[in-house]
């Protein structure tokens, strides 16, 4: 069966506008008693038809496992500029933080008029409540399937979105206006979807995605070969918060980015990544688990459920729950995302996927001395008191490089640095290395704003620890003019192939593009996964070299408490034709 053709999200969440897309299949977990033909007749469909669609769970599944079922409500609301409406009747339902004045607004009708036709409001507005909508108000119209939202995050740009859906810049200011003011952080915006056939998803790997890009001389190439006969068993535990689901839908539990979603962002991932091994010949026998967030539900779960069966055990998102599971099983944990205390654990048999906060610098400083050849440096800082310590501590490394003589320093003189003082320090004929150690808006911005300005008379490279907050309202132009240079343990490149392929069928299964949640799913399952069927133990597959994935690169190593650590990072660098170079 295609996993990656399974929508996941979950059936309390089905009515909230931040999912913007209903799916036609939703989780549901498996309570004591219960069996695979007991929950196929509540969903109104054979035994057999449930178990295609969850080819790995028994007849009689353990309780708490979580399945895949039919969403009974797919297909009967559909949302519009954050309006739902029933299809069936064109009623409208209300959502959270809506109000009778707003909702006056929104449909063109006067708040007598709304509630003559809705008795119901002289007691409140509440939510769920189905709202007549006056003849002589604005109708809404019905959208189905021709739309998917995006939510702006950190680093996007009108190119770079115009670049990742295939559309122009007219079509997405058609589409919203309120794009003519720059983009915002939070917007949401409505893009056409994408018509293009089915495409057939190569995933990423090393020697075919950026292996020009890559010196090979920095590490041993990881490659796959892998044993069909051996059968990976592999259990998921992500919180779900399944236990929440009659928690207020006012409540926390319904924020963007909190941990429910998270897990089922990274769950839908998972799944993509599953298929794709699947079609690789690789048998895997797969169980999820919802863990609640909490220890007393992982002590239930490791007592009801053998852990010590399993290859590899995927999750618990946070340290602390995942280094007390290391000590109640022998299984090998794996904790899918960073964490700044993740250097105060380190069990033999726990596993960390994303490289620890200092090896992001290292790796910066190292490729800086590899690649220096008498570059003129100048280091700008804010000045704060907070970034003193980082400062002078990269600014001794890069005093240590072989055949240095100075390094410069510039702090602002009233908040401000100006051009004259950055300008009398660059030299003509040589580049001239500009690193930015700051995390201040207005630093970084003049800072940006006077080296454009030289960067017709001056080789400039603008280099950074970061590209943080302080750099998003910066036209990535700019940052290609200066050559920007800055590390980071995560970066897909949309002009790729196979990473368009890889947003178009995700797009194409689940209504909406991969958040970075989804894609960290795919990428840490894919990644263990491969490693595991490809060599006789996990640790030899841990050590057997360096991996590329959609988002994210692998290059395990062992430390001293027996634990391994993920040290793949990227040096990114910007060009003038905005094509992102990856230097490591």
């Amino acid at each position: 069966m295609n996993l990656s053709k399974l929508f996941l999200v979950f059936l309390f969440l089905v009515s909230v506008v931040s999912f913007a897309q209903q799916k036609k299949y939703i989780t549901y977990t498996v309570k004591d008693g219960e069996t695979i033909k007991s929950i196929a007749k509540d969903f109104d469909l054979s035994t057999r038809d449930l178990l295609k669609l969850n080819p790995d769970v028994s007849r009689k599944p353990d309780a708490e496992t979580v399945i895949i079922v039919p969403n009974k409500n797919f297909g009967n609301n559909v949302i519009e500029n954050n309006a739902v409406i029933n299809k069936d009747s064109n009623l409208y339902e209300v959502q959270p933080k809506d109000t009778v004045y707003g909702l006056s607004k929104k449909f063109n009708v006067s708040i007598n008029d709304l509630i003559k036709a809705n008795p119901g409001l002289e007691d409140g507005l509440k939510i769920g409540m189905k709202l007549n909508i006056p003849e002589n108000g604005q109708k809404v119209t019905l959208v189905e399937n021709e739309y998917i939202l995006h939510t702006v995050v950190k680093d996007n740009t009108i190119y770079n979105l115009t670049r990742k859906y295939d559309v122009t810049e007219a079509e997405l200011l058609k589409l919203n206006p309120d794009l003519k003011d720059g983009l915002k952080l939070g917007m949401v915006l409505k893009i056409e979807k994408n018509k293009s056939e089915e495409v057939v998803v190569k995933v990423p790997l090393f020697n075919d995605y950026n292996s020009n890009l890559i010196r090979e001389s920095h590490g041993v190439t990881f490659k796959e070969h892998i044993n069909s006969g051996k059968v990976l068993k592999v259990i998921f535990l992500l919180p779900y918060q399944l236990n929440k689901v009659n928690d207020s839908i006012s409540g926390s539990i319904f924020s963007r980015n909190n941990i429910t979603n998270v897990a089922a962002d990274f769950h839908i991932g998972a799944l993509m990544a599953i298929d794709s091994l699947k079609e690789k010949g690789v048998p895997l026998k797969v169980q999820f688990f919802d863990s609640e967030n909490s220890l007393s539900k992982l002590q239930s779960l490791v007592n009801k459920v053998n852990f010590n069966e399993a290859d590899i055990v995927i999750g618990p998102l946070f340290f602390d729950k995942a280094e007390w599971l290391t000590k109640h099983i022998k299984t090998p944990v794996i904790t899918p995302f960073f964490s700044k205390s993740q250097d105060s654990y380190g069990a033999e048999n726990l596993i960390k996927s994303s490289p620890k906060e200092a090896l992001v610098e290292d790796k910066l400083i190292t490729y800086l001395e590899r690649t220096y050849n008498g570059e003129n440096i100048i280091v700008i800082n804010d000045g704060k008191t907070e970034s003193q310590s980082v400062l002078w501590r990269v600014v001794n490394k890069l005093n240590s490089f072989e055949g240095i003589k100075n390094v410069s320093v510039i702090k602002p003189e009233k908040g401000y640095v100006g051009g004259g003082r950055i300008s009398e320090k660059l030299k003509e004929g040589v580049k001239n290395w500009v690193f930015l150690i700051s995390e201040d808006n207005v630093t970084t911005a003049s800072t940006i704003n006077n080296l454009k300005g030289l960067a017709d008379k001056f080789v400039i490279h603008l280099i950074s620890l970061d590209k943080g907050k302080n750099f998003e309202g910066v036209d990535n132009n700019y940052l290609g003019q200066l050559n920007f240079t800055y590390p980071t343990a995560e970066f897909f490149n949309m002009d790729s192939v196979l990473i368009k392929n890889f947003f178009t069928k995700f797009q194409k299964e689940n209504n909406t593009i991969p958040s970075d949640y989804a894609i960290r799913g795919f990428d840490v399952t894919y990644d263990v996964l491969i490693r595991l069927a490809s060599y006789d133990s996990l640790e030899d597959g841990l050590k057997a070299g360096k991996s590329v994935r959609v988002s994210s690169s692998f290059n395990y190593a062992k430390k001293a408490s027996g634990s391994f650590e993920n040290n793949g990072i990227y040096i990114i660098q910007y060009t003038k034709e905005l094509v992102p170079l990856i230097l490591q």
